[in-house]
């Protein structure tokens, strides 16, 4: 442990720490939450009652993430019904999506909403721990969902939220499992938001250089890199981004003027696209960075054009995510120059 800086403090609490609380009203009403705060200035919420999904994120008190205007639902409150999502999508700094489906709402020998289930889906089991290793002070939080259906599919989604006394970013690391004795398709998108004041018009985004060309899946097209003013009614847009070699790639959002980025970097092993979401319409105001396994299809598309990821029988996959946070002109030059 690192003895001379306890020695300035009645208790670590003061710089660095977990704390859970109940929302108390409300449609969050009775959803428990998990804040992670340290050192750096990073702070985030787990949300266990919520497959371990990130809602608030800032760094030294400024906003990164995106809150849509539903704001935070409990689990409760789900409806798998086609349209419904738009009435219960709270948005935040990142979203599971999956298992069962990532895209638009699919009914195909069963129903299957718009990204998934598995975001609406408490932790069976849930913990926090804080200890010393060596002198950093590790903040950690694992637990496991199961998204499961009689006489269908079993996968669990077992993860891990952690991050350091002066780490500036946070990682996850998860399994998932098929319990069942034959193979399991299993669709996957890790939904990352970022918004304002982390988005604005000169803000701009880039990718690591082992993406190909992105692919723009929407009509309306300004360019994946750059963003502008929000404009009332304005058309979101989709680009995928299609990983062609190395086992990690990376994706940042910036602002030169702020001297402020943040970035995303995952292993590119079983997450072999990211897709871009960029919405510059007024009051959803938002950039999101995906990794996933989906290549931005449904369900129904993937099975049919035999893209779809598999899991065989009381197999596991594993994904390594980072997100992170860039201070300082000198930290967003270097990280564009290695990218």
């Amino acid at each position: 442990m690192n003895v001379q800086l306890l020695k300035k403090l009645g208790n670590i609490d003061q710089i660095a720490g977990i704390r859970q609380s109940r929302i108390l009203h409300g449609r969050a009403q009775g959803v428990e939450m998990a804040e992670f705060y340290n050192a750096a200035g990073l702070r985030f919420t787990v949300i266990p009652d919520r497959c371990m999904d990130l809602y608030d994120l800032s760094y030294k008190g400024v906003n990164l993430c995106f809150q849509s205007k539903v704001g935070l639902v409990s689990p409760m409150d789900f409806n798998a019904m086609d349209g419904e999502f738009q009435e219960q999508w709270t948005g935040g700094a990142m979203v599971t999506c999956g298992l069962d489906n990532v895209g638009d709402h699919v009914d195909m020998d069963g129903i299957f909403p718009t990204h998934g289930r598995t975001s609406h889906v408490p932790a069976k089991t849930f913990g926090v721990d804080t200890y010393w290793d060596g002198d950093n002070y590790v903040l950690k939080a694992t637990g496991e969902i199961h998204q499961s259906s009689v006489f269908s599919r079993h996968l669990s989604l077992r993860r891990t939220v952690q991050t350091g006394l002066n780490d500036k970013a946070l990682t996850i690391c998860e399994v998932v499992t098929n319990y069942e004795a034959e193979e399991e398709p299993y669709f996957l998108l890790y939904h990352i938001n970022f918004g304002y004041p982390m988005v604005q018009a000169d803000s701009r985004v880039a990718m690591s250089k082992n993406f190909g060309a992105p692919q723009a899946l929407t009509e309306l097209a300004t360019g994946f890199d750059t963003l502008h003013e929000p404009v009332d009614g304005i058309d979101e847009e989709l680009y995928l981004h299609t990983v062609i070699g190395g086992e990690t790639a990376a994706a940042v959002i910036y602002n030169e003027r702020m001297g402020l980025g943040a970035y995303v970097r995952f292993d590119t092993k079983n997450l072999p696209g990211l897709l871009q979401w960029k919405r510059m319409k007024s009051h959803d105001y938002v950039l999101a960075l995906e990794p996933c396994n989906t290549y931005g299809c449904n369900r129904r598309e993937l099975l049919e054009q035999g893209r779809a990821s598999t899991i065989p029988g009381y197999g596991s996959v594993e994904n390594h995510l980072e997100i992170g946070v860039l201070d300082g002109k000198e930290e967003l030059a270097n990280f564009l120059a290695k990218l």
